[in-house]
């Protein structure tokens, strides 16, 4: 992964010169939307890549931080969390992007409440998102999110006394369903993950409506508002393929797959880990 921004990097040095140098009235306002997203991005790379930097030890729900918030003695359960809300802070860049287009092109033309549920939506987005940092601020000073931690992963030493030893260190995060904190943040994520669908996708809605009923608009700028409108759909394309679906899977994993897996292949109990 440090490989990677060798070429990451270059990449969004250019994207960031480039956008700070746009002069054109179209994008005075848009183009710092676009910055704060790439911003945004580059600083979750970084977090993942050298702060937390993690190792799984299939077929467990388990993570290991191996990053530098590791050596500097920072718990397992706030990396993960942390995680998730980068992960929600790049949602809230993507639908802001979203919202300012809808805004340009619909809302200051038409106003009735129909036309405003994205707007509506985006400020649950934001409420949820602030909601989730509230809750990874308490499970990182609630001693019972600690408590609830190690409790599961004795019980996994217990089931599989062969594991290996450091899946007891404080930078492990591992599923503990009976912690209410993990739970309220599974419903959190559940609920922006649909709210920030529904708003993406009408927001695109809207747009397309009113720019085939819009009579007072030329061919040029139609053409225009559709391709920034494309190119969002694009981005967030790549999240959802990139962040969304492997989680989805993992999930669908942990719940229908993973244990079934060591009961019926005992060797999975031969622990194998990989370096993400």
């Amino acid at each position: 992964m440090h490989n990677l921004h060798f070429i990451s990097t270059p990449i969004y040095i250019i994207c960031l010169t480039a956008l700070f140098r746009e002069t054109s009235q179209v994008f005075k306002v848009y183009k710092y939307y676009i910055i704060a997203h790439i911003i945004t991005n580059v600083t979750s790379e970084f977090y993942v890549t050298f702060m937390w930097l993690p190792i799984t030890y299939l077929p467990y729900d388990v993570y290991r931080a191996t990053g530098w918030l590791s050596q500097w003695g920072v718990s397992g359960v706030f990396q993960f969390y942390t995680l998730a809300q980068f992960i929600i802070v790049i949602g809230v860049s993507v639908l802001e992007m979203f919202h300012y287009r809808f805004h340009v092109v619909v809302l200051h033309r038409e106003g009735n409440f129909v036309l405003k549920l994205p707007t509506y939506g985006l400020y649950v987005f934001r409420f949820f998102a602030v909601l989730h940092l509230i809750t990874l601020t308490w499970s990182t000073i609630d001693d019972k999110t600690i408590m609830y931690q190690q409790n599961k992963k004795d019980a996994l030493f217990k089931k599989v006394p062969d594991l290996p030893k450091e899946l007891g260190c404080y930078s492990v995060f591992i599923l503990a369903t009976e912690d209410p904190i993990l739970i309220l943040n599974v419903v959190i994520y559940s609920i922006l993950v649909c709210l920030g669908s529904a708003v993406g996708l009408s927001t695109v809605v809207f747009i397309n409506i009113f720019l085939n009923s819009a009579k007072n608009l030329s061919k040029e700028t139609k053409k225009l508002q559709r391709i920034l409108i494309f190119s969002l759909l694009a981005q967030g394309a790549i999240h959802v393929v990139m962040i969304i679906s492997p989680v989805v899977f993992q999930i669908y994993q942990m719940i229908f797959i993973m244990y079934d897996n060591i009961k019926v292949f005992p060797s999975a109990r031969n622990s194998v880990y990989v370096q993400m």
